[in-house]
């Protein structure tokens, strides 16, 4: 294991207010940002960096972390305490133990197994690959889920109910967003619209060739469960919609901040043709303005934070066709656990919006691929 110490520690002024305060309120003048870079020891493995730890998650208590391979259909077990791959848990594609080629997304449940879902698949498997539990969500709630009209984006067990599960899907017809509920005891299922989440599709510009759908490019939108709430908020819009799993209910948590604004100004035409260029234009254009980024928690400190980022861009493009960003702001807010504001700056030490990203012993830690190597870009805020 290399350890790379920086320690350089900046000084700044912020300020910070919310459409649901009255008051003006007051922050301490400065805060400083240290930051670290710890790289992962793979001893004679060669970890898989190429989705950005995208497919990953961590166990309850941050000691480990599990990176799942899905080109060749390993977990990667990696110790965050000790700073090494632990082992790896090669799956199985097909069988009765067999997984998606490319499922959707997985979580680590209270029992510290994998939960994997996909389209008309949602299973449950121990860490030596074995599946311990087919759900049958898309048995359950087959009007919804037995065929792909209806993507899974994010699944929530309930800790103090076991037989309770929560799903955020996406209905791909008309953009809109719903959760539903799930019973596992009695087989049933409770639907709820998220009607508050129907303003995203103003940012949404469909891609089409000769007159044919080629997709689409729109809203990214985060989810987290904390506190018996699911909250989902998204990069356009500077605010939160709140389901508070033990009333079933949902509200809105907005925030206009004198550095991020309310909301993204520019809007996208709503439709491109994708070889005009044009879907490149849209690219560029949008992240030009901020992005609102994911809520991290941290259970020390009962808060969250959120990076937001803003891209420059000149004329030159990658191999791909994409406008190349010629520099990165890196914004920072902090939240209470009530997702009051206590504070927002921009962070001079970041110059790259910033990827996979947790809390752990009070530190913010992202993840960089430094030369193929899995390393962390640990940031103490004082």
């Amino acid at each position: 294991m290399r350890l790379l110490c920086i320690g350089i520690a900046f000084a700044f002024f912020f300020s910070s207010c919310s459409k649901n305060t009255e008051k003006e309120i007051e922050f301490p003048e400065q805060l400083s940002f240290f930051l670290d870079t710890v790289y992962v020891d793979p001893g004679d493995e060669i970890l898989y960096l190429q989705d950005k730890l995208f497919l990953s998650d961590l166990s309850a208590d941050k000691s480990y972390l599990i990176n799942f391979n899905r080109k060749d259909v390993i977990a990667e077990r990696i110790n965050l305490d000790e700073l090494k791959l632990e082992k790896l848990i090669p799956f199985e594609k097909e069988g009765p133990n067999g997984t998606p080629a490319y499922f959707s997304r997985f979580s680590l449940n209270h029992e510290e197994q994998l939960l994997i879902w996909s389209y008309q698949f949602y299973s449950i498997f121990d860490q030596n690959a074995k599946k311990v539990k087919d759900l049958g969500l898309e048995k359950i709630a087959a009007d919804y889920l037995a065929g792909s009209d209806f993507y899974p984006s994010m699944l929530f067990e309930d800790p103090k109910q076991p037989d309770r599960l929560l799903g955020v899907f996406i209905s791909w017809k008309d953009r809109t967003y719903f959760i539903l509920d799930f019973d596992l005891n009695r087989k049933k299922f409770k639907k709820t619209d998220l009607p508050e989440m129907d303003k995203l599709q103003e940012y949404n510009t469909d891609i089409v060739m000769d007159g044919q759908a080629m997709g689409s490019y729109g809203v990214a939108v985060h989810t987290i469960a904390k506190n018996g709430n699911i909250i989902l908020t998204n990069n356009s819009f500077n605010e939160a919609v709140i389901y508070d799993t033990n009333k079933d209910s949902t509200y809105v948590k907005s925030w206009d901040t004198p550095l991020l604004g309310s909301r993204k100004n520019y809007t996208p035409p709503k439709q491109v043709e994708y070889s005009s260029g044009q879907r490149e234009e849209v690219v560029r254009e949008s992240m030009k303005e901020f992005n609102y980024g994911n809520l991290v928690w941290d259970e020390a400190q009962n808060r969250f934070y959120r990076f937001s980022i803003k891209q420059q861009f000149g004329e030159d493009k990658d191999e791909y066709g994409q406008y190349i960003a010629t520099g990165t702001d890196v914004y920072l807010n902090i939240f209470d656990e009530n997702l009051n504001i206590l504070a927002e700056s921009l962070v001079p030490q970041l110059d790259a919006p910033p990827k996979k990203h947790f809390v752990k012993d009070g530190k913010i830690w992202i993840f960089e691929n430094i030369d193929d190597e899995m390393a962390f870009v640990q940031l103490t805020i004082e």
